[in-house]
């Protein structure tokens, strides 16, 4: 938005925010003067508390200010928050928060998260970073003495011993540690030992946090499994019978069918699989989001603005030159030469530079048009509180996007799209071509998609997606946000929330809505536009019918398989059931037609684990339109287990001979599996010995990573030191200024 228009609609604010500077500018003068003059209670009278009795005053403060001083001057903060322990990491981020931006350090939690070396919720790493908002001094005081209560200590004389060792490696040996330990004192007027002693306390309140998060033992059983999932795999040949393949041969089903299909499960969401519900049906609404949205092309616009001159990218090249080098190997000749940065000369870069600065004036272009057509739709909130209006006003006041960018379109001969779409499941967002790709950027690397933020609307109440604190705000109803761009930059657009609707069982079978997503791009795949209640229970009938059917030709071609072999069966089978995707018979020579019953091979293939499965739930929990993914792993988990079940006795490793064909019947996918040949990979004793102390070690580590965000939690710390606001005396009640600090350290 225009910083003149956002002025305007904030002025209010912003005249109590001019009046506020005013006050603290005839104030802090002498508030100053004050804190000046030596006072007999000032710096020595308890400001907080924390275990029983323990008092925090100014002069703790700042002597806690100089500690860390030194410890920066030592490179202290650096080493911390380099380690690849989360225990040195987020101590370091307590104590020296300026250390790592803290939108970067979450990004590479939950990246450590999304590989399965941490086991915790995004929920718990976005509670992580927005806890820890108070003065690092305090987390310093609170966290040396826990340790020193627990026992742990490190003496000066060890703590100068690994110093010796480690500045030479921080400082690649431009500097020793004795000299370094001098200067650290000098500035902050500590002496050597002082400094020593501090460090020591770094490492005792290391050593107490991997007393505390080392608890967790692996059991003997616990590694056998892991083992076994790990490294056990699975070979199998089947043929794939499945409901899809017979399900036009099935008759219509009749009113009461459908009805009863309807009222057994309607209750269910579509895709829960259960052992009332095998097959997955469901039919209860989940909850909804309607938009309404603005989208330009940013290849339209692009038709709109000068390209950069000559002058202008050499003028970006060297203004930029650092960005334009690559690493190349120092003898071309050797590929196993070292590599060496190689500066790209200014005609090697030139189209890329060009392309660089028109797409940045065409997203300027684009930027500013989309502010006027919102400006336009929401000229009636200039009367209106962003803070504490209600969404009825903000619905009163707003108008449709479509008039103000139809003018708009014309006066630069573009094509504006605008529209409002149903309430849409996020699963439907999310797969939209056009709204399922477009991002919000945020402080964090990662941006945010469109449907996370639609589905955060406060209208969903406990539904609702959780943002974290490096995610843009959650969007008021019938206010627009943006601007959002789909990740190849062929698209902009803002969008609002006009309708939000929680999770509800349907009573009417006849429910029906017209989808409304946006036609911006020509797409032949899109899915049906129209989404009818009836027609999917009709159609969850059809392919139970068509189970039946697959069940019944599966044991059909399992015993013509048996009697006269699979090349006789399939090649039967095909004929009879030919695939919906070949060609027609017309097609010319060479078209491979596709057939309908092929085998289908695992090859070491392995088992996912029910952990990995519910790590996978927890986390996308908070990734609304995702779920059908993490529900597919899970069934394919499911179905690994099925065709296990058939080796389940002691050291059977294959099924023989006289055991196959098999069939299994698998109702998460409507399918049979015809089993040409089943064995399995164990793992030998030599194996699992050989790789025991390693499985053990990796499950330890993860656990004590993941009981080490706990740890280090503020909240967390502020509770188990008890740590609160000394009482105000007598003679001056509720101190502000001590209240707001100590209001500080719990946020």
């Amino acid at each position: 938005m225009n910083p003149i228009k956002w002025i305007r609609q904030n002025q209010t604010k912003l005249m109590a925010v001019f009046v506020i500077i005013i006050m603290i500018a005839f104030v802090m003068p002498t508030l100053l003067s004050q804190l000046a003059k030596p006072r007999m209670k000032g710096p020595e009278q308890a400001m907080w508390l924390f275990n029983k009795d323990k008092k925090i005053n100014l002069n703790d403060i700042r002597a806690a200010s100089s500690e860390l001083s030194a410890m920066k001057i030592l490179y202290i903060d650096k080493f911390l928050v380099s380690q690849q322990d989360l225990r040195f990491v987020l101590l370091g981020h307590l104590i020296f928060p300026e250390a790592v931006p803290p939108a970067a350090l979450s990004d590479e939690i939950k990246n450590i998260v999304a590989q399965n070396r941490l086991r915790v919720s995004s929920v718990r790493v976005n509670d992580l970073f927005e806890q820890t908002r108070g003065r690092a001094e305090l987390f310093w005081i609170l966290l040396k003495a826990e340790a020193k209560n627990a026992g742990f200590t490190v003496p000066p004389q060890r703590a100068g011993e690994i110093l010796s060792e480690l500045i030479p490696k921080i400082t690649n040996n431009q500097i020793d540690a004795q000299t370094l330990v001098r200067n650290a004192g000098q500035v902050n007027g500590m002496t050597d030992d002082g400094v020593l002693s501090t460090f020591a306390n770094i490492l005792a309140i290391i050593a107490y946090a991997r007393a505390i998060t080392d608890m967790e033992d692996v059991t003997e059983g616990q590694m056998a499994n892991l083992a076994v999932r790990a490294n056990e795999t699975i070979n199998a040949e089947f043929v794939d019978f499945s409901s899809e393949t017979f399900i036009d041969k099935t008759s219509e089903p009749d009113e009461a069918e459908i009805a009863g299909q309807f009222e057994k499960y309607k209750n269910y969401y579509a895709d829960t699989i259960t052992e009332e519900n095998p097959c997955g049906f469901g039919y209860k609404q989940k909850p909804r989001v309607a938009l309404e949205y603005i989208i330009i092309k940013l290849e339209d616009i692009k038709k709109l603005v000068t390209p950069p001159t000559q002058e202008e990218t050499e003028e970006y090249y060297q203004q930029n030159i650092g960005r334009f080098t690559e690493e190349v190997p120092e003898d071309a000749n050797d590929p196993n030469s070292k590599f060496i940065k190689k500066q790209r000369s200014y005609a090697e870069v030139a189209d890329i530079i060009r392309d660089l600065l028109l797409n940045g004036k065409a997203g300027t272009k684009a930027r500013n048009i989309l502010d006027d057509v919102v400006e336009q739709a929401q000229a009636g909130f200039e009367s209106l509180s962003f803070e504490t209006a209600a969404a009825r006003q903000f619905k009163e006041k707003m108008t449709d996007y479509a008039a103000p960018a139809e003018k708009i379109a014309q006066q630069n001969n573009i094509k504006i799209y605008t529209g409002k779409t149903a309430p849409l499941a996020a699963e439907e967002m999310q797969q939209d071509r056009c709204l399922g790709s477009l991002m919000m950027q945020t402080q964090s690397k990662v941006p945010t998609s469109l449907t996370r933020l639609a589905f955060a609307a406060e209208q969903l109440g406990s539904e609702a997606a959780k943002l974290g604190p490096f995610d843009p705000p959650k969007p008021k109803m019938y206010v627009s946000f943006g601007p959002l761009i789909d990740s190849m930059g062929t698209i902009i657009a803002m969008v609002r929330v006009i309708e939000a609707g929680n999770s509800a069982v349907l009573t009417d079978i006849n429910f029906s809505y017209e989808k409304n997503l946006p036609a911006v791009f020509e797409d032949k795949q899109q899915k049906e536009k129209t989404f009818v209640l009836k027609d999917k229970v009709k159609q969850d009938c059809r392919k139970l019918a068509a189970f039946e059917t697959a069940r019944q030709k599966a044991n059909e071609f399992a015993e013509l398989a048996k009697n006269k072999g699979w090349d006789v069966a399939i090649e039967k089978f095909n004929s009879l059931y030919p695939s919906r995707l070949s060609p027609p018979k017309s097609a010319k020579d060479g078209n491979e037609t596709q057939k309908t019953f092929e085998i289908q091979k695992w090859d070491q293939k392995t088992r996912v684990s029910r952990t990995d499965v519910e790590i996978a739930k927890t986390w996308a929990a908070q990734l609304p339109g995702i779920e059908h993914l993490i529900n597919q792993r899970a069934i394919q988990a499911k179905l690994m287990d099925k065709f296990y079940s058939l080796l389940q006795q002691p050291n059977k490793v294959r099924l023989e001979d006289a055991n196959v064909p098999a069939v299994i019947e698998f109702q998460p996918l409507l399918s049979c599996y015809v089993i040409k040949s089943l064995s399995r990979n164990p793992v030998t004793t030599d194996e699992y010995e050989a790789s025991r102390q390693q499985i053990a070690y990796k499950e330890n580590f993860i656990l004590a990573q993941s009981m080490t965000i706990e740890h280090f939690m503020p909240d967390n710390i502020i509770k188990r030191l008890n740590f609160r606001p000394a009482a105000a005396e007598p003679n001056e009640p509720n101190n502000p200024a001590k209240q707001n600090d100590a209001n500080g350290a719990k946020l």
